[in-house]
């Protein structure tokens, strides 16, 4: 009986010790193993980029990416239900709060780009510009007619779509515009950012509120498909509708924050280790993420972007 016994705990540590083991095995690392990543979805076309190749040179790593909403996609940061949130701001202090309170001390947000808000039309649109102004009173609900807009365009009411009713666009500029009071009666959200694309082609009246990395690489045959579709407004940064500069949301525009609208791009990490997160995180903020977000017609954060200026006398 004895030495039954003896076997008996024997076998169970050496179960035991098996059992360690495997959970040693499924703990990431920095270029291996599963997480959950949660990223705003109008990002959704470079971060898929970056993961295709971050995923190609680690065949180890698995990167779950959910495309959601901003403030959805800090919330699973926050709730532990994802490593990493990728959004177009830094955390509050509330968030820094909160995970400190989880005991999270390496909580940290790392630029990684440049991306704008662009404005697109129906292609048949012939008012293709706006100024800053005329944005912020198409927002509240103070311009609801394209004669507004322009005299001599027909009176026509005004549809603005977006991505989400949690679009991080619609926050960056409310805050930037300085619009306190909730959206026109004339605003919708929709659910992602191809269903604005669509919707404004179908829709003469409608101007949709989309990430430009939907629309910035032309080499990519979805970004060609869309521009199909639609046009790109001028936004000018002045009040004058005349002899005034006008911006699109390219890249050389953004480098040098000439379009009014452009915006920043954090992974934020609750990652308390040198884990897999820490791993997309290195990459994305390296050479090599770096130049996949300059090739996609975004402004990496470190790699260097030429502008050249073309005079003509």
């Amino acid at each position: 009986m004895i030495r039954t016994s003896s076997l008996c705990i024997i076998f169970s540590m050496l179960v035991a010790c098996g059992g360690t083991e495997n959970k040693v095995q499924e703990v990431d690392t920095s270029s291996s193993g599963s997480i959950t990543i949660s990223c705003d979805e109008s990002l959704k076309p470079i971060i898929e980029a970056e993961e295709a190749v971050f995923e190609q040179l680690y065949p180890k790593a698995d990167l779950n990416i959910v495309y959601t909403s901003e403030v959805d996609a800090m919330k699973m940061v926050l709730q532990d239900s994802a490593r990493l949130a990728i959004i177009t701001r830094t955390m509050s202090k509330a968030e820094e709060e909160e995970l400190k309170s989880q005991k999270i001390s390496r909580s940290r947000s790392t630029k990684i780009a440049l991306d704008a808000i662009g404005f697109i039309l129906h292609p048949k649109s012939k008012d293709t510009l706006f100024t800053v102004d005329q944005i912020k009173g198409i927002l509240d609900g103070s311009i609801s007619n394209w004669n507004q807009i322009n005299p001599k365009s027909p009176s026509r009411p005004i549809q603005v779509v977006f991505d989400s009713p949690k679009s991080g666009a619609i926050r960056m500029l409310k805050d930037s515009l300085g619009i306190t009071s909730d959206l026109g009666k004339n605003c919708y959200a929709l659910k992602a950012n191809p269903e604005v694309i669509n919707h404004v082609e179908q829709n003469p009246n409608s101007i949709g509120i989309i990430g430009v990395s939907w629309i910035s690489d032309p080499d990519d045959t979805l970004v060609r498909y869309f521009m199909k579709k639609i046009k790109v407004a001028d936004i000018q940064p002045k009040n004058e509708r005349v002899k005034a500069i006008t911006w699109k949301p390219i890249q050389g525009n953004i480098h040098l924050r000439q379009y009014p609208f452009w915006r920043e791009v954090y992974m934020v990490s609750r990652e308390a280790r040198t884990g897999l997160g820490t791993g997309f995180v290195a990459f994305v903020s390296g050479d090599q993420g770096q130049r996949i977000i300059l090739k996609a017609g975004l402004v990496p954060t470190k790699a260097p972007v030429r502008t050249v200026e073309i005079k003509t006398e």
